[in-house]
């Protein structure tokens, strides 16, 4: 946590005067300036060429029109930085973006996922308007194959350690009783990607520019509208990606109940129709039993306060994981794929 003192240190590299600071999570604060206007200063894991390619790019689809972005604006704000940091050599950066005021949108909603639909829908609509800046550019066109077979690897490394009860913990169990289900779930989704069409629907897709990680967190319903916020992990790629986070972050904590994605696709489905392989590279993410990878991830160097977290939360993450196989059934009604 930085103290207050680093955070008006800060701010004045932003040119404003830190009137009052307020802690909203860890890296993320609320600055109230002199006038009276909120700012949010966030830390950012980003390089510097990174950070530049995420303005660039967004200043371009702010040019577009019609969406709004929780980004700095230079028409606004002109002059101030892109980022700060308290000392020249530090790996860490901070940004400064308006501070939008208003809730989150609902997933009980189905209005409100259908808005969320259309929103993520315009925002890949305006990324294949623009030219994408080439300096800093993150692109992961390709890279499902690598990374969820490291993910695959730190599922294996932890079930064998807790076949020898090498964790000494109760984790041991859960991993002995459920290892095998997991694992099949991760062999199923690397399989599918194998010997579908991945590969190829890369080489002719045009990638979409990608927010990243889209969901009920990261969109602002303020009195203009929808603000999408939140762009460390802007990327291009396919859209399936984007489709796949926005359904996992929205359906997640509402028992993987169908009708909150169906919403959401149909919102989106209003500015883009979903092609059949959209719908299997969505499949692919969605089966891969992801949370509990990054539930037991680094276990061994976790407190005991937060390894006992960890033990109490499988048993839920491994419930949303088995939901999904029938969520995937009702994508594949929802598509008019037959089995």
């Amino acid at each position: 946590m930085r103290t207050n003192l680093e955070v008006e240190r800060l701010s004045e590299k932003f040119g404003i005067r830190a009137k009052q600071t307020e802690v909203i999570k860890k890296g993320v604060y609320r600055i109230t300036a002199a006038d009276g206007v909120a700012y949010c200063l966030k830390r950012m894991s980003n390089s510097p060429n990174e950070l530049r390619w995420i303005d660039k790019t967004l200043q371009r689809i702010r040019r577009k029109g019609s969406i709004q972005l929780g980004w700095r604006n230079l028409r606004e704000n002109p002059g101030k930085p892109l980022f700060a940091k308290l000392k020249q050599k530090s790996p860490t950066s901070f940004i400064l973006t308006p501070w939008l005021k208003g809730p989150w949108p609902s997933s009980a909603s189905k209005k409100q996922m259908r808005e969320c639909g259309i929103l993520l829908a315009k925002f890949h609509q305006r990324g294949a308007q623009i030219s994408i800046p080439a300096l800093g550019k993150q692109n992961m066109l390709g890279s499902w194959p690598s990374l969820l077979r490291v993910e695959q690897r730190t599922l294996l490394v932890n079930i064998r350690k807790a076949r020898r009860n090498g964790f000494n913990s109760p984790l041991d169990r859960l991993l002995q009783t459920h290892g095998s289900e997991l694992l099949n779930m991760a062999q199923t989704s690397m399989r599918e990607l194998r010997v579908g069409s991945y590969r190829s629907i890369c080489r002719k897709t045009r990638p979409t520019l990608c927010h990243g990680d889209f969901g009920p967190t990261n969109v602002i319903r303020t009195r203009k509208g929808n603000s999408l916020i939140d762009f460390e992990t802007l990327r291009l790629d396919l859209r399936a990606y984007d489709l796949n986070r926005a359904i996992y972050n929205f359906c997640q904590g509402h028992n993987w109940n169908f009708s909150v994605a169906q919403s959401f696709l149909d919102g989106y489905q209003t500015i883009f129709k979903l092609k059949r392989e959209d719908y299997e590279m969505l499949k692919v993410l969605l089966r891969f039993p992801r949370g509990i990878c990054r539930l037991i991830d680094n276990y061994d160097k976790r407190t005991a306060k937060v390894k006992r977290k960890v033990e109490l939360d499988f048993p839920r993450i491994l419930s949303h994981e088995r939901h999904r196989a029938a969520f995937l059934r009702k994508i594949d009604a929802y598509a008019g794929i037959k089995q």
